[in-house]
């Protein structure tokens, strides 16, 4: 089985390490030695056995696997799944297996590499999140994000969708990444809710990324005054929430920027900013050169 994607113009020989596909069952070929595995489940329930969990996952959720995890599994109730298959050399060329398994990567922080390598370190980590359960909000975003992976993919209406394609695959992974493993489960707060209230927004945060959000916005959502959601923000993140909200933004602005090459104005909208020209004051601002520049450097 091929799990990637050729492209279909004969005068442009292109192949994109990115597959995806719906599935009423896992294929024969989940096991695959050569990609990472994003399990969208979206429907039934699941036996499941891997190195890192056993027990039933019941949809919506998530299964995390790298190349080397094997799932052994048994269909309770039939389901629907949607699956990425994945090299991480996808997101950036220097991801090889080898160089991976040596852990280079982790001695990278503050580098640009090491935000790449953030997309993908949630798959290695020693107390791998395998199985993610999934709020119904999150599967509409995760499924979105995959719809328009998959059109990219499939359709690929002129010459950006190797770019399109990977940036909705990184979208996928920052989602998952912001969302579901930088919450601390050791953090202790003062009220056990501040945590639980944490979690919600943020996810709300993500989810909404390219909308217009102020804190008016927010505090309405969660019935919330500006100081308790600043508080808890501080304590989970040591920032305010609208410079979480900025800094998830900016995040995915470099990397796209470095990652693919889609127009500044489209990375501009796609990450909340649909003026590309305040979107570059903001940018400059706060990284210290344009995005222009910024992808030249």
């Amino acid at each position: 089985m091929k799990l990637y994607t050729e492209c279909h113009w004969e005068e442009w020989e292109r192949i994109v390490d990115i597959y995806s596909s719906t599935y009423d069952s896992l294929p024969e070929y989940i096991n695959d030695e050569t990609t990472y595995k994003i399990i969208i489940l979206e429907k039934g329930v699941l036996e499941v056995k891997t190195d890192l969990y056993k027990g039933e996952v019941k949809a919506p959720a998530l299964i995390m696997l790298t190349e080397k995890d094997r799932i052994d599994y048994k269909i309770v109730k039939s389901v629907k799944a949607d699956i990425i298959f994945f090299k991480p050399s996808a997101i950036r060329e220097e991801f090889s297996y080898e160089r991976i398994d040596s852990g280079e990567f982790e001695d990278t922080v503050g580098q640009i590499i090491y935000q790449d390598y953030f997309l993908i370190r949630c798959f290695l980590s020693d107390e791998n999140k395998c199985v993610i359960p999934l709020p119904a909000n999150s599967l509409k975003q995760i499924k979105l994000l995959f719809n328009s992976m998959d059109n990219q993919l499939i359709g690929q209406r002129d010459g950006f969708w190797p770019c399109r394609s990977r940036s909705f695959l990184i979208e996928i992974l920052h989602f998952i990444v912001y969302s579901y493993y930088l919450v601390d489960p050791e953090e202790e707060y003062s009220e056990d809710s501040d945590k639980e209230q944490f979690t919600k927004i943020a996810e709300y945060l993500e989810l909404h990324l390219e909308e217009n959000i102020s804190l008016a916005t927010i505090t309405k959502e969660f019935a919330i005054n500006r100081n308790k959601l600043n508080d808890i923000f501080m304590k989970q993140t040591s920032m305010t929430c609208l410079g979480y909200l900025l800094n998830l933004r900016l995040d995915l602005a470099k990397i796209m920027l470095t990652k693919t090459e889609l127009p500044i104005g489209e990375i501009s909208d796609r990450v909340g900013y649909p003026d590309p020209n305040y979107f570059t004051k903001v940018f400059k601002e706060n990284v210290g050169m344009t995005p222009s520049q910024y992808r030249k450097s």
